[in-house]
């Protein structure tokens, strides 16, 4: 038996370089939750989620999940150690297991990853032709640099003849252009390496934080997004029964966002010392909008706080999803703008001397 958990672990361990899909989480903590409900127990609900699945990979996490389970860990333990699945995962189904509610955490959960897919399909369909735009746009510019712009210029120097000053300008950039190209990819290197090494260093975590909330369209739906699972998760730590303040800690190890973190463990220690709640939360009123935390003070003020967390999580998603539409709709007509006048900027330069050699001619 030891050896046949071995090799699952050795399995497991070659499976672990990605985690779950949250597709595939949806689908697993869904039927878990489907399972329970109809009143079966955890053992015979687990083998026979293990026994539907078709799935290779998942059969594997799914049979070192269980056996983990039998052997003596809970199941938030087999969870976290198993290194497929993430803090959050961890930490509702721990949630679950303490107050006795896991189906709720099961249904959270499939709740949660089902609008996570959503929302990422709104922003994938926000995205996908501003990007096709941004990258034909960059393929166009290249081509023309590299091979069109000069073709005009050896036409030109036989001709002889003064240029025009925009056209000599595009000249000189076309010139360089491999130049730029490659300092631009060295100075993106030069970022992107020391970034991606010390990435969970707190100074690192810190300043990509602060420059992601700063960019006009990300930042703002990064801070709502955030907003929208603090209070679904907070919403569900307290009507589970768990105490604020043991909720406001566990929060800090499932949302890792940095700054959301740090506030998470300030507000944490305030509460220690008897402070409030909300008084705390608008300490950070760069990271909670006033609006949230006024609510939230008048939830905490009248025994409320489920009611409003609750309320105010939908109300974040349903603007986060407005926010990611509306950002699309106008993302893509500036981008096919500025395409469309770039192009434009390049070729006028071009024909421009032929422009006056034909006046002249005339």
């Amino acid at each position: 038996m030891s050896n046949h958990r071995n090799n699952f672990s050795g399995i497991l361990g070659k499976l672990s370089e990605h985690p779950v899909k949250d597709t595939k989480k949806e689908i697993l903590f869904s039927e878990l939750n489907s399972l329970l409900s109809s009143g079966l127990d955890f053992s015979r609900s687990f083998e026979l989620l293990i026994s539907s699945e078709n799935d290779r990979k998942t059969k594997i996490i799914l049979q070192e999940l269980y056996n983990r389970v039998i052997s003596g860990y809970s199941l938030w333990q087999a969870v976290e150690n198993c290194g497929k699945f993430s803090k959050l995962d961890s930490g509702v189904i721990r949630i679950g297991e303490q107050t006795g509610r896991l189906n709720d955490a099961f249904s959270f959960l499939t709740d949660y990853y089902h609008k996570k897919t959503h929302q990422r399909r709104l922003i994938l369909s926000a995205i996908r032709y501003p990007l096709i735009i941004l990258a034909t746009a960059v393929t166009v510019v290249i081509f023309m640099m590299s091979f069109i712009v000069p073709m005009f210029e050896q036409v030109y120097v036989r001709l002889g003849g003064e240029l025009p000053a925009l056209t000599k300008w595009i000249i000189s950039v076309s010139k360089s252009f491999p130049d730029y190209i490659a300092i631009l990819i060295l100075v993106m290197a030069g970022i992107a390496i020391p970034l991606y090494i010390y990435k969970d260093t707190k100074k690192v975590r810190s300043a990509t934080a602060t420059v992601l909330l700063k960019i006009p369209v990300l930042g703002p739906i990064m801070k709502r997004n955030t907003q929208a699972h603090f209070c679904k998760l907070l919403y569900l730590l307290i009507s589970s029964g768990v105490p604020l303040l043991y909720s406001i800690q566990m929060l800090a190890d499932i949302i890792t966002f940095y700054p959301y973190q740090s506030s998470f463990k300030s507000i944490a220690d305030a509460l220690q010392h008897g402070e409030m709640f909300t008084a705390n939360l608008e300490k950070y009123d760069k990271l909670y909008d006033k609006k949230l935390t006024t609510l939230l003070r008048v939830g905490e003020e009248t025994n409320r706080l489920p009611h409003m967390l609750n309320m105010q999580a939908e109300e974040l998603t349903k603007n986060l999803e407005y926010s990611l539409k509306k950002s699309g709709d106008i993302l893509e007509p500036i981008l096919i703008i500025f395409v469309g006048a770039l192009v434009a900027i390049i070729l006028v330069s071009m024909y421009l001397p032929m422009f006056k050699l034909g006046g002249i001619m005339g």
